[in-house]
């Protein structure tokens, strides 16, 4: 995958907390690779992550989720100048100004910000953005994998070691 010269666009996006990178996480990346010569990897704010979010204070901090992506993407080969990364302080941020994105790759449950982005879009007179879906990343059972499944077993574990220690101290 390291090389761009078999690209259909030039420069295309997808945005996500990135919490965790997982089988979701990946797929959404090499689609955006294999399709474009640059991709804008937009990464919610520490803030914009937290909100709404299940068991925010395990969510890494921004650096730190940047830096799993960056590292993920020069394990395929990728190379700097293809990878765009930027801070997102809102969803539809970078999709909804840069006229020169042609695509967003995104997820099922991201689809509804594709409608606004376009909305944004046509009315500043840029380009729609056009849209490439992938399903969810599923587990062997068939449950769907997110981030937010990694911090729920970490709190677990956390729970089982502070008990374990409790019981360690009464003995």
């Amino acid at each position: 995958m390291p090389e761009a010269k078999k690209c259909h666009f030039k420069y295309g996006c997808l945005g996500g907390t990135f919490d965790r990178v997982h089988g979701g996480h990946k797929l959404l990346l090499k689609v955006a690779f294999k399709l474009s010569e640059r991709v804008l990897i937009g990464i919610t704010s520490d803030d914009l992550a937290r909100r709404g979010k299940e068991i925010p204070d395990l969510i890494y901090p921004f650096e730190k989720r940047a830096g799993d992506v960056r590292d993920y993407l020069h394990s395929l080969g990728v190379i700097d100048d293809r990878i765009d990364i930027r801070e997102l302080s809102k969803a539809t941020q970078y999709a909804d100004e840069i006229p020169e994105l042609e695509f967003i790759v995104l997820s099922p449950e991201t689809y509804g910000k594709l409608l606004e982005i376009n909305d944004i879009r046509r009315e500043n007179d840029i380009e729609e953005l056009i849209a490439i879906a992938i399903p969810y990343h599923r587990d062997e059972s068939g449950k769907i994998v997110s981030s937010q499944t990694f911090r729920k077993l970490e709190l677990q574990l956390q729970r089982q070691i502070k008990m374990k220690n409790d019981d360690a101290e009464l003995s």
